[in-house]
């Protein structure tokens, strides 16, 4: 009974930490990011990225194909060496990951 107890109060912790705090969200001075979050949302936590790359929807005969859409990737370079990567598609943020340099 103890142990299910138990079990069930850590279960219920790890999904606040992980609700709270995402493991991938970048911390930035306005706040974190998360995913769902429009580029102008990022914008304002976080300010301009370091590198930005607009994919355009593909094209056929002048018109946009069915379900193309923009994709964008963000870099933004900390002091501390690492550098996170934002990639938002149709407008929405999807993926963040870091890289960690020496």
């Amino acid at each position: 009974m103890l142990a299910r107890r138990s079990h069930r109060v850590l279960i219920g912790t790890l999904l606040l930490v992980s609700v709270a705090n995402p493991a991938n969200a970048m911390r930035c001075e306005n706040g974190l990011t998360a995913n769902g979050d429009s580029p102008e949302q990022v914008l304002r936590k976080c300010g301009p990225p370091d590198s930005r790359v607009v994919e355009l929807p593909q094209r056929r005969g002048g018109h946009v194909i069915e379900g193309a859409v923009t994709v964008e990737r963000w870099i933004y370079k900390s002091v501390h060496g690492a550098r996170y990567r934002l990639r938002f598609v149709a407008g929405k943020l999807v993926d963040e990951d870091t890289e960690l340099f020496p």
